[in-house]
């Protein structure tokens, strides 16, 4: 489990540039629903099974949102490269959101679709606004073989907030940037001990789609299916990021590959 963990980690890294400031942000919950609307993608067994993973952002690519209001900010990013990538786990399968298909070469356009969102603060009424923030990733592409096509929509998405604790930094300037943004790059633990009045609320949804039209006849939905999941745990981290995978990092890879194997004669 541990080698396999190790190898995505570093497959996610590699798409970002090796000067970029990267954050991980880690999470934990549980499966609290699914959806299958076509299909039988999901099954009931994942129903209070533990869901666990991280989600990398390029804090570089995150800027350039918009400060809507003094207490909410946004970023939608649609035509550009992506500030996200995500990898999870449940029942010991995992699932993976990579930066790979952002750029469509056959439509030579971005197909990025990411959200994120970040807020906090005194509304116009003077109302307290709990600090919050969310993230979306979005894959997407399509493959053709022999006139055969297979497309996949994948989004991933959570929001954390806090209405008794203020856990994140205001909005800051930043150098060559017309309007504020967050520091994605602070130290966030936030945790919700299920007590009742904590003020916290955390949740998210994987969304999967997939279509196949075999050239003949119509195009045909094989999976359209939801899964909704609560959170006890987010925290962050900052990591470095690999540009290419030098000698000493195949090294450390080969290196774990052999112990493992050798764990399990």
């Amino acid at each position: 489990m541990l080698k396999r963990n190790v190898i995505i980690l570093f497959t996610l890294m590699m798409s970002f540039s090796s000067s970029a400031a990267l954050v991980k942000f880690s999470f934990e919950g549980k499966v609290t629903d699914i959806d299958n609307i076509v299909g039988s993608f999901w099954d009931s067994s994942v129903i209070g099974a533990k869901i666990s993973g991280y989600m990398i952002m390029d804090t570089e690519r995150a800027i350039g949102g918009r400060e809507e209001t003094s207490y909410y900010w946004w970023n939608n990013i649609d035509s550009d490269p992506g500030a996200l990538t995500t990898f999870f786990e449940i029942l010991g399968k995992s699932y993976t959101l990579s930066g790979d298909y952002d750029y469509n070469a056959m439509y030579d356009s971005y197909v990025t679709d990411e959200f994120l969102e970040y807020g906090g603060g005194i509304d116009e009424y003077g109302d307290a606004v709990p600090d919050n923030f969310g993230l979306k990733d979005t894959e997407q592409h399509e493959t053709i073989v022999n006139g055969e096509e297979t497309f996949i929509n994948k989004k991933f998405a959570f929001g954390i907030s806090d209405s008794l604790i203020d856990f994140l930094t205001d909005f800051r300037p930043v150098p060559g940037v017309g309007e504020p943004q967050p520091d994605w790059l602070q130290e966030i633990l936030w945790i919700d001990d299920g007590t009742i009045d904590n003020g916290k609320s955390g949740g998210g949804s994987f969304d999967y789609y997939e279509t196949f039209d075999d050239g003949i006849t119509s195009r045909e939905t094989v999976a359209d299916a939801m899964l909704y999941f609560r959170l006890n745990q987010v925290s962050t981290q900052q990591i470095s990021p690999v540009s290419t995978p030098n000698s000493f990092v195949l090294f450390i890879i080969a290196a774990v590959m052999v112990v493992f194997r050798f764990r399990l004669r």
